[in-house]
């Protein structure tokens, strides 16, 4: 038996472990910035073997990590940021796998089982990322510059400062001017002056690679503005005296389809990023943070688990699951027209309107040329169960509005969506 002294001195023992415990977990970084390109494929970063110049990212990624195998939520901007905002998986569904939700300002989320019908994009029920660094101490600034994610949409909600860059533009004035970096980039170093303190969260949203075919460039154009609007920011951030300290954070909302061809379209180049289905190259995003000791343990490979682990990095704790989420190791894009699922390296579509599935085997084909659906029936059914399940699982109830109102309309319009008095697309 452990006598007095014995049981004392293990109990010091415990004492002086949990102390080393406490003393060893890193203290959370004086700032986090955030920093999201719009429709950035993973594929266009040198740190990812692209070969377009992008040397302020390319450095970055060198005093960091690029982390492999990032994934986005979702092929569309709202839906994606709603899953980084919020840590949550987007969803059209309403149960009935052959109708999804409407596509307007209400559902474009993803996040309507969260909120009555007529609530916002972002439901107040759901905590925002900034409202949890808010609540963590830190002065949260957030410049955004997608029209979809301006109020009232919920995006907004947390931020100490927020700044909506570009909106419905002038007649005559092209939409794109007006969010270019060239207009975010003072409205960023602006609220960065002002802050309140050093220790505070920023998040900008950069429009020109999205932008690339408005202005009637290339992609590559695109991502080189991108890059250089990342350096002006960065080279900002130093002339104060705040990048050291700071844990820089660089991501995407999606990708873009860039002339691939897939099942069933072996004939048509795909463009732009209207998913359904999503292939890889609207999904595979790039992940680069800065400093490399910002990152102990798995680091995410998710929006979900960005959001989680941005709120670990600050010292919070993530809102715990409400209702239904895939697992860990599953992705499932709730898209118009398809269910998408991905798991164990098999990756199954199943179109909404017809008994047609497509299926790939991502470990020997990952640019998804050759549909085995009618091979492995096996991974089909097992897909298809559980693809059901997370449409039931997943499910809004209630009647949502089923047209887009002629703001979100005009908003569509802008970001190229939509051409006037055209019927909607599926973005």
């Amino acid at each position: 038996m452990i006598g007095s002294v014995g049981r004392r001195g293990l109990g010091a023992l415990a004492l002086a472990l949990l102390g080393l415990s406490a003393c060893a977990r890193p203290r959370p970084p004086e700032r986090i910035v955030l920093i999201v390109i719009d429709t950035l494929r993973r594929d266009a970063l040198g740190s990812y073997g692209g070969k377009i110049g992008t040397p302020a990212l390319d450095a970055l990624a060198a005093s960091g990590v690029a982390v492999p195998g990032m994934t986005s939520a979702f092929h569309q901007t709202t839906a994606s940021m709603a899953s980084l905002f919020t840590g949550r998986t987007p969803s059209l569904e309403t149960g009935d796998a052959a109708q999804p939700l409407p596509w307007t300002g209400e559902t474009w989320c993803g996040l309507a089982r969260f909120g009555a019908p007529g609530a916002p994009c972002i439901p107040a029920s759901l905590p925002t990322l900034a409202q949890s660094l808010h609540d963590a101490g830190y002065w949260t600034i957030g410049i955004i510059s997608n029209e979809l994610m301006h109020a009232p949409s919920g995006f907004g909600r947390g931020f100490d400062d927020l700044v909506e860059v570009g909106g419905l533009p002038e007649p005559g004035t092209p939409p794109w001017r007006a969010r270019s970096w060239k207009r975010v980039h003072p409205a960023a170093t602006s609220a960065i002056d002002r802050r309140l303190g050093d220790h505070f969260f920023l998040y900008v949203h950069y429009m020109d690679v999205h932008d690339y075919g408005e202005r009637g460039d290339h992609y590559e154009d695109g991502v080189r503005e991108a890059d250089a609007a990342v350096g002006a920011l960065l080279d900002h951030l130093k002339e104060r005296g705040l990048y050291e300290g700071s844990v820089i954070v660089v991501t995407g909302d999606h990708g873009e389809h860039l002339g691939e061809k897939h099942p069933p379209f072996p004939n048509r180049a795909l463009e732009l990023h209207y998913g359904n289905p999503s292939y890889e190259e609207l999904l595979a995003v790039p992940l680069l943070v800065s400093p490399r000791s910002a990152l102990s343990g798995e680091p995410p490979h998710t929006t979900q688990e960005l959001h989680a682990w941005l709120l670990r990095l600050a010292g919070a704790q993530p809102d715990p699951p409400r209702g239904a989420e895939p697992a860990a190791d599953e992705l499932y894009v709730s898209e118009l027209a398809y269910r998408t699922y991905r798991r164990d390296g098999w990756k199954s579509a199943f179109d909404r309107s017809q008994d047609r599935v497509l299926l790939f085997d991502l470990a020997h084909d990952p640019n998804e040329q050759q549909d085995l659906s009618a091979t492995r029936p096996d991974v089909v059914e097992a897909h298809r169960r559980r693809v059901d399940e997370l449409t039931r699982e997943l499910a809004a109830s209630g009647a949502r509005r089923a047209a887009i109102s002629a703001e979100e309309r005009a908003r569509l319009e802008a970001l190229g969506y939509l051409e006037p008095s055209e019927a909607l697309k599926q973005p």
